[in-house]
């Protein structure tokens, strides 16, 4: 399986456990974000994200290029509540 058809199948089952009023409110969060226009602001695939340091879990600062220096990443972003 490829890792489109994982995604496009981890997507459906997740979608499948949220209530149809919260998938809703997903959708026209969705579509605000969209009509503000934030995608035209955005970092697209393959764009250089800009030098930064964020703190860790442990409250250690860490830069993007000394994780970089240790082979290629992935930038994760999650929208949380908390």
């Amino acid at each position: 399986m490829s890792l489109k058809a994982d995604i496009d199948n981890l997507i459906a089952q997740s979608s499948e456990r949220i209530p149809p009023e919260v998938r809703g409110l997903m959708a026209a969060d969705t579509e605000r974000l969209k009509q503000s226009g934030i995608e035209d602001n955005s970092l697209k695939a393959g764009d250089k994200a800009p030098s930064f340091k964020l703190p860790s879990a442990k409250s250690e600062q860490i830069s993007l290029g000394d994780l970089l220096a240790k082979g290629p990443l992935v930038l994760s972003f999650y929208r949380g509540g908390w």
